[in-house]
């Protein structure tokens, strides 16, 4: 009898679980982290959430979420910000903001738009007020004021959202939850929570793009230990990709002059490639500022997933000879790899620059190089390109080909070295930023791909992106 009665119960518990996998395959709303709830933990409306309609505070309680740790000058700087993390400078990243702009719940076009910031930023500053993230009381009237695509998008008549994550250069696996958090939090407030039809389009800027190219690949497939990851719902119908690295980047170890700045002037707060490096005249740690996880404080958990070597193929060596034969066969366009230039040269030769890349200890610094650092950031971009994008998703890429991005005085002011760096937006090089053939090769269509002559930051906020964004929704309704 007690036989039969646990052989009973062991048929409820495989029916259980049949059910369970059948409503996870059939209901596109259901989370893989248990832990989020889809309840804000707090509301800001009216005066308070000025200049958006509405401001939540959302919490995804798995213990994935953990506080990571902010570098001095990481910090939310915005007093916004600030008061919509619950007065929070350095909020843990179980927490993430959703930004409703105006008339949100009441636009033309069905499908909504959910905006995602990029590196060291947030939804004010990268979407509503490109000046800074502090939005003045003069806003809506203030016609000198510029206004971001968040603003003139609901303008057009789409329902708009915004992501605020918690760390601007967080852990891109938890960034990538978020997102799908925030699509589900998105189908509530749209009353879609029944329609298996429901989809967003996700317009993305620089590192943020990584993450919502994480979730569109079915993450959760590529890093199925990582469960906290939802799997992808179908639930995005086009992603824009604004200065997107498809190909990674490899700043924190290209240039020993970024190196150098960052460790000498703390307020820069950058990722360095360097442990150790001699700063005026003294040989100092460095470790706390450097990308790699275990041995610094870990300020930039997610600079080393950015990385992908992009010098040379997988089985090439580095050395000086390739350097010089990369630099005369680049300046022939007949280069396929995008090589170490005059911008990246050290005053000993180019010894420096080849043991930060490579490797190595020089009288300038110690580093152990950047395929080092790849593997700490468990190859992301490398598995992202071995996957590619779900097949339902509809790719549109906008890159910049303006190399000078560094501003005086509020101006953009043309720096000797950029003459000398590759061709790209001051930031990111055009050939990651170009590179949509692995992101397709799973039968994901391209919208279009478009390059302007802006820099970095002149691509999430000038009218002429604005219009292409819009042609190529239109082109989807």
């Amino acid at each position: 009898m007690k036989s039969t009665r646990h052989l009973s119960w062991r048929r409820l518990l495989i029916i259980r679980s049949i059910i369970t996998l059948l409503l996870a395959c059939v209901c596109p709303s259901l989370p893989a982290s248990e832990q989020f709830n889809p309840e804000p933990e707090a509301i800001f409306t009216a005066s308070e959430a000025a200049p958006w309609e509405r401001v939540e505070r959302l919490a995804d309680m798995h213990k994935a979420f953990i506080q990571e740790a902010f570098h001095p000058a990481g910090h939310q700087q915005s007093s916004l910000i600030v008061k919509w993390f619950g007065g929070r400078d350095t909020p843990p990243s179980s927490r993430f903001l959703l930004h409703c702009a105006p008339g949100w719940s009441g636009k033309t076009f069905p499908v909504p738009i959910l905006l995602v910031h990029g590196c060291a930023d947030n939804a004010n500053r990268a979407w509503m007020h490109p000046g800074t993230s502090e939005c003045p009381a003069d806003f809506d009237t203030n016609q000198k004021i510029i206004r971001g695509y968040a603003y003139w998008l609901s303008k057009l008549g789409y329902s708009v959202f915004a992501v605020t994550f918690a760390h601007g250069q967080g852990d891109n696996f938890l960034q990538a939850e978020q997102i799908a958090d925030a699509i589900r939090r998105i189908r509530i407030l749209m009353h879609k929570t029944d329609d298996p039809n429901f989809k967003v389009d996700v317009i993305a800027h620089s590192k943020g793009n990584v993450a919502a190219r994480l979730y569109c690949s079915d993450g959760r497939s590529i890093f199925p230990r990582k469960t906290f990851l939802t799997p992808f719902r179908k639930d995005v119908r086009a992603f824009i990709a604004i200065a997107c690295p498809f190909k990674g980047i490899d700043t924190a170890f290209r240039y020993y002059g970024l190196n150098l700045a960052a460790a000498a002037d703390h307020s820069i707060g950058a990722a360095i490639g360097a442990e150790a490096m001699l700063l005026y005249g003294m040989w100092q740690n460095t470790a706390d500022l450097s990308i790699y996880t275990d041995t610094s404080k870990n300020y930039f958990p997610g600079q080393c997933q950015l990385l992908y070597n992009l010098v040379r193929d997988e089985s090439a060596p580095l050395n000086l000879d390739l350097f010089i034969q990369d630099v005369k066969q680049f300046s022939k366009n007949k280069s396929s790899r995008l090589p170490l230039g005059l911008d990246s040269l050290t005053p000993d030769a180019g010894v420096s620059m080849l043991a930060l890349y490579n490797g190595g200890t020089s009288m300038f610094l110690k580093s152990r190089g950047i395929d080092a650092a790849i593997e700490q950031g468990e190859r992301l971009i490398y598995r992202l390109e071995d996957k590619g994008l779900d097949p339902s998703i509809r790719l549109g890429v906008i890159a910049g080909t303006s190399p000078y991005i560094t501003f005086i005085d509020g101006k953009v002011v043309p720096m000797p070295w950029e003459y000398f760096t590759p061709d790209g937006d001051g930031l990111l090089p055009l050939c990651s930023a170009r590179a949509t053939t692995n992101a397709l090769k799973r039968g994901a269509s391209l919208l279009g791909m478009k390059e302007l002559k802006l820099n970095h930051l002149a691509l999430a906020c000038h009218p002429d992106v604005l219009k292409i964004i819009d042609q190529w929704l239109q082109i989807l309704h």
